[in-house]
């Protein structure tokens, strides 16, 4: 290989990139469309671009020990999935709203519990959401209100009692609280989350923060109910809805993704077609996002575009 035909090959970056990077600009503007037709409500201080735009650079990073970066790991409709459920949520991985995770080569979008406490303030009728966790030596009361509802009546902290070791956690429970003042409160103890945790393949994480994996478990189930009975656009609750699948089975255990994500990531294939990035001008066959009957779907169209000259996010 020539000089001039090894410099021409480095400052032209791979096609399978440069269709990602397409990928992430069209999620962008697919859901600022979806907004300007009101379809669905962002709130005012929500950027979608410079969301994407932060996972983008999130997906992008190389990971040493792989050699790869998690966006040239997914196939791209999964890559567009992920960042779409992500958008759609308002959510941010910048703020520790979410993370992206590649299985086999499927890539999901995992809300943490910051995330699912910012969906479901969002939420129409929805004032606040919080969780606390119960260590040993606290003394934690409830009793059922004038409705027959389990409700909170005292919770009696001892600061020194939170260790931060998971056997000295007796339960965790949230409460959430409606706009005209109702509230709402789950609880579990340590047994159920245990349970839950025993069907998860996040053990490490588990073991290692304990108090935040029972908040985020209790936080789930409690949110549930309010996710499959909210009055709030389809297409946001289609896509809170996923993201909760990918970390429970049936509502309530926490899966082991590594062997279900078979059923639960998008099984749309596409037949891209290779590009030839030798010429100026040349015929790429991408996804583009569209609109059907609530759902948003792929189609492929085909488009001239001219290679990218940059390794930017390009928008």
């Amino acid at each position: 290989m020539t000089t001039n035909q090894l410099q021409q090959n480095q400052s032209q970056p791979p096609a399978e990139s440069n269709k990602q990077n397409a990928i992430v600009t069209r999620v962008a503007e697919k859901v600022q469309s979806m907004v300007a037709n009101n379809q669905i409500n962002i709130p005012e201080n929500y950027s979608i671009v410079n969301a994407v735009q932060a996972a983008y650079f999130k997906l992008t990073e190389v990971d040493f020990k792989k050699k790869t970066s998690l966006i040239d790991s997914a196939t791209t409709e999964s890559v567009a999935f992920s960042l779409q459920d992500m958008a759609i949520q308002a959510l941010s991985v910048a703020k520790n709203q979410g993370y992206f995770i590649v299985y086999g080569d499927k890539m999901q979008f995992t809300r943490s519990y910051h995330g699912t406490q910012a969906v479901v303030k969002r939420m129409s009728g929805v004032k606040d959401i919080w969780a606390n966790v119960i260590w040993k030596g606290e003394t934690f009361d409830v009793e059922y209100n004038d409705r027959g509802q389990l409700a909170f009546k005292a919770h009696q902290v001892d600061w020194k009692a939170a260790t931060g070791n998971k056997d000295d956690i007796e339960g965790a429970y949230c409460i959430i609280e409606r706009d005209d003042g109702v509230q709402f409160l789950t609880v579990m103890t340590m047994d159920e989350i245990k349970t839950s945790w025993s069907q998860s393949s996040m053990a490490t994480v588990q073991n290692k923060y304990p108090q935040e994996m029972a908040k985020r478990t209790v936080i789930n189930r409690a949110s549930k109910a309010f996710i499959n009975t909210s009055d709030d656009s389809d297409l946001f609750i289609g896509a809170v809805n996923r993201t909760t699948e990918n970390e429970f089975e049936e509502g309530r255990k926490e899966i082991n993704p590594e062997y279900e994500i078979r059923q639960n990531a998008n099984t749309e294939e596409l037949d891209l077609e290779p590009v030839d990035m030798s010429i100026p001008h040349y015929q790429a066959v991408e996804p583009n996002l569209v609109l059907k009957q609530g759902k948003l779907e792929f189609e492929q169209v085909v488009e001239e575009k001219e290679p990218a000259t940059t390794n930017g996010p390009g928008f």
